[in-house]
């Protein structure tokens, strides 16, 4: 008996090593480029915790966020000095930097 709750300790704490798969959002996130307002750039299911940089050349982009996660937004590269969130299914303007939760 006391092999077997031994293994059991063994196989749990082993499981507790392993990494965390990835989670991602579930969704698209749409954004305009060149500030026309058509949303002609997107991201589908963006990997939460990741800091994209959007691409385009007129900034703040307006954005529609179709996707289950809330979508933060940055004042620098590598996602530092959040400005603002934009909640699930909802548009707004966005920074250059994002990253969903």
């Amino acid at each position: 008996m006391k092999l077997k709750t031994l293994a059991v300790a063994v196989a749990t704490g082993a499981a507790a090593l392993l990494p965390a798969a990835a989670v991602a959002a579930t969704g698209g996130f749409y954004w305009s480029p060149d500030g026309s307002g058509t949303q002609s750039a997107s991201l589908q299911n963006p990997q939460a915790g990741h800091c994209y940089t959007l691409r385009g050349t007129r900034p703040p982009f307006y954005a529609i966020n179709a996707t289950d996660h809330t979508v933060h937004y940055y004042r620098s590269a590598g996602c530092s000095g959040e400005a603002g969130s934009l909640p699930p299914s909802t548009t707004g303007n966005v920074t250059r930097y994002v990253k969903f939760d």
